[in-house]
């Protein structure tokens, strides 16, 4: 049969947070100072005020700083990005200016920043809906920057029973535009769990989009990486209109 535990023993079980707050200081300090090195260290150039709206969305889960140089991560809200580490991970503003970062530094991971038609039309899906745009998942961004819901879910249920179209042209707001950088960047350092995020990156044939050129497709991040989504079924409207823009993005 089980007996209890002398109480002297018990005395000696104590919880990891009692553990944590008898160590010596030094380790709590220690143990302080990963929690606060957790953020990544993000470069965010540009000027105006969308430039700085950018900067103080990143500020809130991320270190910014303005040397490119140095920074693991870079989001170019406009300008050019200059001098960046060789390793670095940059968004940049068009599938264009990705393509030409690429090519001067190819060992680092470069993404266009796509996703504003996708942010503006999820706005939208919501206000239909009447749910928080949280509640809006799988909106794509399709080539050079077109919106595409056939995979929506809004609340749960499929956007298209909220709307006909799968192309919808929402008005994309300086707002949805700062969203679009932040989120991107923000994917590409914390990772997405999973969630659709759309970017520019080097088509490599799947979707009909040939080679040669930046294009915005949807895929899932872990910190530092992107992975392709596949499996995505392409109506006759949204085929047709991903061939427009790739003949677009291969003749710039």
């Amino acid at each position: 049969p089980s007996r209890a535990w002398p109480k002297r023993v018990l005395s000696t079980v104590v919880s990891p947070r009692a553990m944590l707050s008898r160590a010596p200081r030094a380790m709590r300090g220690l143990a302080l100072g990963a929690r606060m090195m957790s953020k990544p260290s993000v470069a965010v150039l540009g000027s105006g005020p969308t430039a700085a709206a950018a900067k103080a969305a990143v500020g809130e889960w991320a270190t910014v700083t303005d040397s490119a140089n140095s920074a693991p991560y870079v989001l170019v809200v406009d300008g050019a990005p200059g001098s960046v580490k060789a390793d670095a991970v940059v968004a940049v503003p068009t599938c264009a200016d990705a393509a030409k970062l690429a090519a001067a530094v190819p060992t680092a991971k470069v993404v266009a920043v796509t996703a504003a038609p996708a942010v503006a039309a999820a706005a939208e899906l919501a206000s239909k809906a009447g749910v928080a745009t949280s509640e809006v998942a799988n909106v794509i961004s399709w080539g050079s920057g077109f919106a595409d819901i056939s995979h929506a879910t809004v609340g749960g249920k499929w956007a298209l029973t909220i709307t006909d179209s799968p192309l919808p042209s929402p008005a994309v707001t300086p707002e949805a535009e700062v969203e679009a950088a932040v989120s991107t960047i923000k994917a590409l350092a914390l990772g997405t769990d999973g969630a659709w995020v759309s970017m520019g990156v080097p088509a490599v044939g799947d979707f009909g989009t040939g080679t040669g050129v930046y294009y915005s497709v949807p895929v899932v991040c872990t910190p530092g990486d992107y992975k392709r989504v596949g499996g995505i079924t392409l109506s006759p409207p949204v085929a047709a209109a991903m061939e427009a823009s790739r003949a677009s993005l291969a003749g710039a």
